[in-house]
């Protein structure tokens, strides 16, 4: 059981569920296929090749859906095509082992899965920021970075943006994410844009709290997640503290 999502080309998610069970004879593949166990289809074709699943489900006498899926430890990721779709759309298939007698499977849409991957990302960039760690902070920043804050304006490039870090912020000034304020919203072909509120402390200066809003565009390039573009502006003493 797990996920059966739609992407759209705008980066919308359009969320679903995911239920299959099989049986294996060799490297034939049986069962059923559909979004719950009352509501399935028989798949047809089924076959497993070196961790590889393929199978399909004729929806109706015109339509039949093809799936291609990987396995990867307990679950099985992948695609499927045939369905009546936009230009670019994509459906993404992840589904988890439900052993018998055991609890139903979480599910993680595509949309949850980018709001933890950003609030991870988030989490590594911030801990390298409060405690100095400029070589994680440099890997995680695009050679063209784009930074604009309210109060000094543009800056340009990793290494403008690393020098100020280390002439201004280590040992002076901490920075944590106000709970609740994170958004994470997906870039179609390119990555991810995260929008929230971050709070700023200061050692030794208790009273001297201050907050600022911030947008930040994160790139996933060959493999890798950096961040090409961010704003930090509306910088005024923290309301509550």
């Amino acid at each position: 059981m797990g996920v059966f999502d739609t992407i759209h080309t705008g980066g919308t998610v359009e969320p679903d569920i995911a239920y299959f069970q099989f049986q294996q004879d060799g490297d034939k593949i049986t069962g059923v296929a559909g979004n719950n166990a009352s509501k399935v289809s028989p798949i047809a074709n089924g076959q497993i090749t070196q961790g590889h699943v393929t199978f399909d489900v004729v929806v109706n006498p015109t339509m039949t859906v093809h799936f291609d899926l990987a396995l990867d430890g307990n679950h099985l990721r992948g695609a499927a095509t045939g369905m009546p779709l936009g230009a670019g759309d994509k459906i993404a298939i992840d589904v988890e082992r439900w052993p018998d007698n055991s609890p139903e499977p979480v599910v993680a849409h595509a949309q949850d899965q980018l709001t933890a991957t950003v609030a991870a990302l988030d989490t590594k960039l911030f801990d390298a920021y409060n405690h100095c760690d400029l070589a994680t902070m440099s890997s995680l920043i695009s050679e063209d970075l784009e930074f604009y804050h309210d109060k000094t304006g543009l800056s340009v490039g990793r290494q403008t943006f690393i020098d100020a870090i280390k002439n201004n912020i280590c040992g002076k000034t901490q920075r944590t994410l106000v709970p609740g304020t994170l958004e994470v919203y997906p870039l179609a072909n390119y990555g991810a844009v995260e929008i929230g509120i971050h709070r700023f402390t200061h050692p030794g200066q208790p009273e001297n709290v201050g907050e600022g809003k911030f947008i930040t565009v994160w790139r996933f390039k060959d493999g890798a997640w950096q961040i090409t573009r961010a704003i930090s502006y509306d910088h005024e003493p923290a309301k509550t503290q």
